[in-house]
């Protein structure tokens, strides 16, 4: 039988005891240290938020401002084929009743609600009866549709529309819907679809512009924002045959 001898026994198992326990006490220092940086991972000093909020307020502030010039220069540019839209409808009714037709664009600085609400926003579509189709037997303007508004903050400018060597719009007056009579610019077409009001002269041919802005009541020309939003305009010429062409930059509109 082979003897040990205690004293070494001892010393082998303490030896054992010893590496056991090293390993545990780095295997727990570890866990710890993995758990504090967990926690400074998922966690924020009083400082970081502070900063983080600071950023985040002068990001909406600025982006707020850039929101509201982005609205005013989406409101132009819905406008304008808006408003070509109607031109077209006017030139192809022209064509196929065979008779004159108008756009009426609103421009009655009258301070009633109705006006207030149309003024140099509402445009209609009206087509000259001559052949007693109508309810009466005169021969009258008669409209052909409820009417459209441009965008809201956007409204036609006259004087744009007038400016440099373009023919400029006149005014008339004609009942549109909510039976008032109520005074317009009028851009008319004949049964060929042919504009023949602003009359074109030569290669001076009728504009319609608008610009966002505001338009306080009994104004006759929309308030052009300041800054930048004094360019914020678009808008279209109306050939001699009656067709359009969008006005591709401002410096167009201004010239």
């Amino acid at each position: 039988m082979i003897a040990f001898d205690k004293h070494c026994l001892s010393a082998v198992c303490l030896k054992q005891i010893n590496k056991g326990q090293l390993k545990s006490m780095i295997t727990m220092r570890t866990h710890s240290l993995f758990r504090q940086a967990r926690m400074r991972a998922n966690g924020f000093s009083l400082l970081e938020l502070l900063v983080v909020i600071s950023l985040i307020a002068v990001l909406m502030t600025v982006g707020s401002f850039g929101i509201k010039n982005f609205s005013k220069a989406s409101g132009v540019s819905s406008g304008v084929p808006i408003a070509q839209g109607v031109f077209a409808q006017a030139r192809a009714l022209a064509i196929e009743k065979g008779t004159n037709t108008r756009v009426m664009m609103h421009c009655d600085n009258r301070t009633d609600s109705l006006n207030r609400e149309r003024n140099l926003r509402y445009m209609v579509v009206q087509y000259l009866d001559t052949k007693d189709t109508e309810v009466t037997t005169d021969d009258e303007w008669v409209t052909a549709s409820k009417g459209v508004k441009l965008p809201e903050g956007v409204f036609y400018s006259v004087s744009l529309s007038n400016r440099g060597d373009a023919p400029n719009t006149t005014q008339s007056s004609g009942n549109l819907p909510g039976g008032a009579v109520q005074n317009c610019r009028t851009y008319e077409f004949n049964s060929q679809g042919i504009i023949t009001q602003p009359e074109p002269d030569g290669n001076d041919v009728p504009r319609f512009v608008i610009r966002a802005g505001s338009l306080a009541p009994g104004q006759t020309e929309p308030t052009a924002a300041s800054g930048a939003g004094e360019r914020n305009v678009g808008g279209f010429v109306i050939w001699r045959n009656g067709r359009t062409s969008v006005f591709r930059h401002p410096d167009q509109v201004f010239n």
